[in-house]
C-alpha cells in the first residue's frame, strides 16, 4: 500500500510539485512547508517508502511566496506570511504576524483545493490539507474557513490563529494536531491552546505530543500521520 518515489509521476507547476500516482488516484493531500522551506524539501518525505501516505493519494506540494521575514532580521525567504514574533496570542495577533499575507495565502490554498476537488469528481472529502510549522498554521487558517467539507486537516508543529471564524462546512472535519514536546521554536503549549480552543468549538481533534522531539518529524510522527490518513480514507 505504501511505496516509494517510483509510484509517482512528478510534475512541476512553477515552484509547486505534484506527485501523481501512476496507478489509481483516489485521494489528494495538499501540503504546505514551514518557514524558509520549499516544496522540494518534502519531495523525499513523501516519495520514500516510509511515506505516511498511501500509493493512491496524490500529493500537491506548495511553495510559499518569497518575502521579508521580520524575526529573521528581514531576510527574504519562502514564507506564507511575515512572522514578527514567535509568541502569538489574541492580544498581539495583528502585530505578531502579517495578517493580510496570511489571508492572501489562504485564498491561494483554497483555490488549489477547489482545483483538486474538481479532479476527484467534486468529492471534497477525498481531499486532505496539511502542513508543518507555518504550513500547519495555514492548514487551520485555510481549512477551517473553506466552504466545502474536507477529508481531514493535518497540523504538525503549528497553531490556531486566535481570530479565525470557521465555515460551517468544516465544523465536523477531523483534525490531527501533533507537536514535539521539546520544540524550541514553537513551544507545544501553543499547540495545547489550539487543541483546547478547537475542542471548545466542538471540533473533533486528535492531539499528539511526541516525547523527546524538537521542531521536526520522527518515526512516531510518521506513524501518527499514517494512522490518521488511513482512518479517514
Amino acid at each position: 500500500m505504501f511505496g516509494g518515489i517510483n509510484k509517482y509521476k512528478v510534475e512541476k507547476k512553477g515552484d509547486d510539485i505534484y506527485l501523481i500516482p501512476k496507478g489509481q488516484h483516489t485521494h489528494t493531500l495538499v501540503w504546505m512547508h514551514g518557514l524558509g522551506d520549499t516544496a522540494e524539501g518534502y519531495l523525499d518525505f513523501f516519495g520514500e517508502s516510509s511515506s505516511p501516505t498511501p500509493d493512491n493519494m496524490k500529493i500537491v506540494l506548495l511553495t510559499a511566496p518569497t518575502r521579508k521575514v521580520t524575526i529573521n532580521m528581514g531576510m527574504q525567504m519562502p514564507s506564507w506570511f511575515d512572522f514578527k514574533a514567535f509568541q502569538v496570542n489574541e492580544q498581539n495577533f495583528h502585530q505578531a504576524i502579517g495578517v493580510e499575507e496570511a489571508n492572501e495565502s489562504a485564498q491561494r490554498i483554497q483555490q488549489v483545493l477547489n482545483e483538486e476537488i474538481a479532479k476527484l469528481n467534486g468529492d471534497s472529502k477525498k481531499v486532505f490539507l496539511g502542513g508543518f510549522s507555518q504550513g500547519g498554521c495555514m492548514t487551520l487558517r485555510a481549512g477551517l474557513t473553506f466552504d466545502k467539507p474536507l477529508g481531514g486537516l493535518i497540523v504538525y508543529s503549528g497553531f490556531l490563529f486566535p481570530t479565525i471564524v470557521d465555515h460551517e462546512s468544516n465544523k465536523n472535519t477531523e483534525i490531527l494536531i501533533s507537536h514535539g514536546e521539546q520544540d524550541p521554536l514553537l513551544p507545544w503549549a501553543q499547540s495545547k491552546q489550539s487543541y483546547t480552543k478547537l475542542n471548545e468549538q466542538t471540533h473533533k481533534v486528535r492531539w499528539e505530543i511526541i516525547k523527546n522531539l524538537q521542531h521536526t518529524f520522527n518515526e512516531r510522527s510518521l506513524i501518527v500521520f499514517q494512522e490518521f490518513v488511513k482512518a479517514h480514507l
